[in-house]
């Protein structure tokens, strides 16, 4: 793994550095397909507004240096994993910002996830998609829904209780609405109907997701944002689990605690897959 930190190659970050005290950070996790950073203009807006809703101070030209830094390494392989984690850097003991904050701009880069990956969805093959019901609950926080922000507890909580056979479990909130998967945001399809869960309370309003949306648009659909109970899903033609590195996939198998869901159409996904591989969003193999 390569880490480059505020613009030097290094490893270290400051044991005061309030992302690591407060989880007061936001981050991207970005496909690198044939050494180009895949919807990095997306991405970058996102990363922009996380920012801004946890008062984090962010030079965008000097990220945007930090990627022409470390883009050398990107031709070393077909695809890589890079993240980008804004913090909002050292500042005094408590929770008041610093007066003159000075982010710490982290980028890493990582290797592709292979096919042969023990943990979560394997990569770019074709398998049976089984997903189960998480028991964590996401709680209600608006002024976080959406954002990409550094506490992932909820979702390190939820990945422990994955069942054997799991490739991804969906996520509820506390009024019983499904809002997302662990590592994905979700995709409902009927006919010419798309709809995804309503982000305005929790959640990561994911890149991948509003790039499907888009997609689909254009092809006829019609896509609204509501809010989704478990009955929604069970009856549903189609569902689709959506990130920047898996790239979108196809439900087949919902598991519930007293029931499973079997989704026979894949149809939508594999030709969204075909744009996003011909478009090297995702990586082919």
């Amino acid at each position: 793994m390569h880490t480059l930190i505020n613009g030097k190659f290094e490893e270290q970050v400051s044991a005061k550095d309030r992302g690591l005290l407060y989880g007061q950070s936001v981050f991207e996790t970005i496909a690198v397909v044939n050494g180009k950073p895949a919807l990095l203009p997306q991405h970058l807006d996102r990363l922009s507004k996380g920012c801004d809703r946890l008062a984090i101070s962010l030079n965008i030209n000097s990220l945007k240096n930090d990627i022409e830094v470390i883009s050398p390494l990107f031709e070393k392989q077909k695809a890589l994993v890079l993240r980008i984690t804004i913090t909002q850097g050292v500042g005094g003991r408590g929770y008041q910002n610093p007066e003159v904050p000075e982010s710490t701009r982290i980028l890493t880069l990582h290797d592709y996830p292979s096919q042969a990956a023990k943990n979560g969805i394997e990569q770019n093959k074709a398998q049976a998609l089984c997903v189960g019901l998480s028991p964590v609950v996401l709680s209600h926080q608006p002024l976080l829904a959406g954002i990409k922000h550094g506490n992932r507890l909820e979702q390190v909580l939820a990945r422990s209780s994955w069942q054997d056979g799991w490739h991804e479990a969906l996520l509820l909130d506390s009024m019983g609405n499904v809002i997302e998967g662990t590592q994905s945001n979700l995709i409902v399809i009927d006919n010419k109907s798309v709809r995804t869960p309503l982000l305005d309370q929790c959640g990561v309003d994911g890149v991948m997701k509003n790039w499907a949306i888009s997609a689909l648009k254009e092809t006829g659909f019609s896509c609204s944002a509501v809010r989704l109970s478990i009955e929604d899903i069970m009856q549903a033609q189609e569902l689709l689990i959506t990130n920047s590195i898996l790239g979108i996939r196809a439900i087949t198998e919902l598991q519930l605690p007293n029931n499973t869901i079997h989704y026979e159409s894949t149809a939508n996904a594999q030709k969204l897959t075909e744009i996003l591989q011909r478009n090297e969003i995702i990586p082919s193999h």
